[in-house]
């Protein structure tokens, strides 16, 4: 064995480890222990191997009790500059010491065994009596075991990593999602069954959003994904699910309870799906974004929209007022400078701004990629609501983006 401390893996209380280290007990059960300090969570549980441990956002990945060590330790002070494993070797020495930290058969933590594969997310829809909700209209079977309802008739919503392991459930309460126990959706998406063949992918910011879209459409062969945490992980996970459809586009079609809401959500995404070609801000009274022009011709094209904007908004206000208010109109316009190699772009909180601008970012930068639709109303909910199922022509594309 390369590594000398992994010998203690199997004597170790794993348990005992983390109230050493702060962790606080939240609930325990027959087969696992949850605990959290601030915003990190650990599942414990015991197998023949030994204890092993898991973070709720990665139940497929499991840890030992060096692990653990290895990655507290890491971000623990050092004095006069130990090294990392001195560290290690030092805190392993006096472990040895402290019998309370090595596994006897009164152990308080005896947990029973389970398979090294256990994932406790598995056991929610049983330990909520939950059932798979059937849902009525042509093509709803795409949501089979995709949402469930408990007695009363509330709806769960079960989250997938990459690894399309279970992370948790979040629950419609009101119209917004709230997460389930130690439910971790960070790193996960909700999504609809996946068809033999795949034509759409429609990405939106709940699985309600979902729902209520597939009723005004009643599309063919599509797969529904939701994003309730846009974040670097998701947007990744975004578009690998898209390389795996081998479709050229996804529909994005992110809403809120404002319009406003929606198009700030978009933005956010095209962030981290351009990674560091796209910066993002949300300042006071405006959004404040650098990116990369990637070459003159798009650059240019966007640079002429945005004063043909500008250009409006001065024309708009001279209709009722004869001498214009630079400073107003100024505070009011969207502002494009060039810095080196950026662009950066200041960008007023007002909704008629951000729909421009989020236009002409993806017409000329992401149109080969993103497809932005938007319904007439804030969100789908209230577009199917208020119009039901959609009877014109031309599908989708009657309510692409537009200004």
């Amino acid at each position: 064995m390369n590594n000398t401390w992994r010998k203690f893996d199997a004597t170790l209380d794993l348990p005992v480890l983390l109230d050493y280290f702060g962790f606080v007990l939240q609930r325990k059960t027959n087969t696992f222990i949850g605990y959290n300090m601030g915003k990190e969570h650990y599942i414990v549980i015991k197998t023949d191997l030994g204890y092993r441990y898991y973070r709720p956002s990665e139940p497929q990945t499991k840890g030992t009790s060096f692990d653990f060590i290895l990655e507290r330790l890491s971000r623990t002070d050092a004095e006069a500059r130990t090294g990392l494993w001195t560290k290690i070797e030092d805190f392993y020495v006096q472990l040895e010491k402290k019998p309370e930290f090595l596994l006897n058969n009164a152990s308080k933590n005896s947990l029973e065994l389970v398979d090294i594969g256990f994932n406790h997310f598995e056991l929610f829809a049983e330990e909520l009596t939950l059932r798979p909700k059937s849902i009525a209209g042509i093509g709803s079977d795409i949501f089979q075991d995709r949402i469930y309802e408990n007695p009363e008739g509330r709806l769960y919503f079960p989250y997938r990593n990459l690894a399309n392991t279970v992370t948790g459930y979040a629950m419609d309460k009101d119209g917004k999602l709230s997460l389930i126990a130690e439910s971790d959706i960070s790193k996960s998406v909700w999504f609809s069954k996946v068809p033999d063949t795949i034509k759409h992918l429609v990405v939106l910011r709940n699985p309600m959003e979902a729902m209520a879209f597939h009723r005004r459409f009643q599309l063919e062969d599509v797969v529904y994904l939701t994003l309730s945490d846009i974040n670097y992980e998701t947007s990744k996970l975004l578009v690998q699910i898209l390389k795996r459809t081998k479709l050229k586009k996804m529909v994005l079609s992110f809403t809120g309870s404002s319009k406003i809401e929606g198009y700030i959500h978009d933005l956010m995404l095209i962030s981290y799906i351009n990674d560091s070609r796209f910066l993002f801000r949300v300042a006071q009274d405006h959004l404040a974004i650098r990116f990369d022009p990637e070459g003159q011709k798009p650059l240019a094209k966007l640079h002429n929209e945005v004063i043909k904007y500008n250009g409006s908004l001065t024309k708009e206000y001279i209709k009722y007022n004869k001498v214009p208010d630079q400073s107003l109109l100024n505070r009011k316009s969207i502002v494009l400078t060039r810095e080196k190699q950026w662009v950066s772009c200041r960008i007023p909180f007002e909704v008629n701004a951000l729909r421009y601008f989020l236009w002409s970012y993806y017409r000329n930068y992401m149109d080969r990629t993103i497809e932005i639709v938007k319904p007439v109303h804030a969100n789908w909910t209230l577009e199917f609501a208020a119009n039901g199922v959609y009877s014109g022509t031309g599908m989708l594309k009657a309510f692409k983006m537009a200004v």
